[in-house]
């Protein structure tokens, strides 16, 4: 007798998410360096590579824009695990692709962390995707080089880890978010106390005992060599609601308002919301969708939507919709209708070639992206931020940086 043949099956959605992953990957890879050649890229992403290039020769993370030891201005020693790869490629592009990667790859734990609240595999497909189109996700990825776009690959990491219990994924993951930035420290403290109370009293003493003891060491080493974190100032004033309530609807859009079926539990993002809403002292909002400073609030509302749209599929198809339609029209990056990515700058080369040498120049604060393109050189400076700027470049318009600067006579 001939054996029964079993029908051949498709790919699984875990399949399609690693899909969606590294199409993300791709896309933003190309539209990063695009920005690079263009001289666009802002000057965290030279800052950052700066840094740990004088890691690699001198032992000290100082860099040019901080003035100082970056380490001294944050606890981001997360950073230095990129050092072998910046030993490597000491370059702008290095910082670039490791940030992407890593949002990218931030969709496999999301989706695992779905499955595991009881999601379809169809539905945990809709909510990671709905991630990577998010305004949100491609904002981060469009921006310049951050720790905190770490942020999203551990905290997914985190919550599946917490979800099945596992104390050493909760103790790694943990320990890792908090080498992104101190603020952490009292996130992941206030987490874990809330987890004591509320859902498992040996990884939340383990996440809260972590914060305290990562805490407590970064301020006692700052205070000890005279340094102090740089933070916004804050107050209980809010001025800005109605801009505020209206970035909350932005990161909501894309997962069709889900976060707010859980009620109650929305209570936890309350320290998050203060560290965005109440600032006294910026000239610019730290809350605007896609940028850096969102990113543990928006990680925060992500996990909440893949626990209520777990048995929600079908609001689950709403979401990936919606944030379609928010990606074509509220997109911060070059992925909205009526933008296009920039022609390389032809003052590309000369930045290129100061990257290329160990001689001192100095870069005006206008010309960050050139500045970022050259900062492999340890003596190459940015001067004059503060100052009130003498040129204008349009964001979305495809003009070239036009600078008269010194450097851009080349080495």
């Amino acid at each position: 007798m001939t054996a029964a043949v079993r029908p051949s099956r498709g790919p699984g959605a875990l399949f399609w998410v690693v899909a969606c992953a590294a199409l993300f990957a791709c896309v933003y890879i190309a539209l990063d360096f695009n920005a690079l050649y263009a001289l666009r890229t802002n000057q965290n992403t030279g800052l950052y590579l700066q840094s740990i290039v004088n890691f690699l020769h001198t032992g000290s993370t100082f860099d040019q824009p901080d003035g100082k030891p970056h380490l001294a201005v944050h606890d981001q020693w997360f950073v230095l695990l990129l050092a072998p790869a910046v030993a490597l490629w000491p370059r702008p592009e290095t910082m670039m692709v490791a940030q992407v990667l890593a949002l990218a790859l931030s969709a496999i734990p999301l989706y695992l962390f779905a499955r595991a609240c009881g999601a379809t595999g169809t539905t945990g497909l809709l909510i990671a995707a709905a991630w990577l189109v998010s305004t949100s996700a491609q904002g981060f990825a469009y921006g310049g080089f951050a720790p905190e776009h770490f942020i999203p690959l551990l905290a997914f990491s985190l919550a599946l880890a917490a979800r099945r219990r596992s104390l050493l994924g909760t103790i790694v993951c943990a320990q890792l978010l908090l080498g992104i930035k101190e603020d952490e420290a009292w996130f992941l403290a206030w987490l874990g106390a809330v987890s004591i109370v509320f859902y498992d009293r040996r990884l939340g003493a383990v996440t809260l005992g972590l914060a305290v003891l990562n805490g407590t060491a970064y301020y006692a080493l700052e205070h000890a060599y005279g340094f102090a974190p740089e933070r916004p100032q804050y107050g209980l004033v809010d001025r800005e609601w109605r801009q505020q309530l209206a970035f909350l609807v932005e990161i909501l859009v894309p997962y069709a308002f889900a976060p707010l079926l859980l009620r109650g539990r929305i209570l936890i993002a309350l320290p998050f919301l203060a560290e965005l809403f109440l600032t006294q002292d910026r000239a610019y909002a730290i809350y605007r969708a896609g940028y850096y400073y969102t990113e543990p609030l928006v990680c925060l509302v992500t996990i909440g939507a893949a626990v209520a749209l777990a048995p929600r599929p079908r609001l689950a198809r709403w979401a990936i919709g919606l944030a379609l339609l928010m990606a074509l029209f509220f997109n911060t990056t070059v992925l909205h209708l009526g933008r296009r990515p920039f022609s390389v700058d032809p003052q590309y080369a000369a930045a290129r070639a100061w990257a290329q040498t160990t001689a001192p120049v100095d870069f005006p604060c206008e010309d960050e992206g050139a500045w970022t393109v050259a900062s492999a050189n340890l003596n190459a400076r940015l001067v004059g931020c503060g100052l009130p700027a003498t040129r204008e470049r349009p964001a979305w318009h495809d003009v070239p940086l036009g600078s008269d600067a010194a450097w851009t006579k080349g080495p």
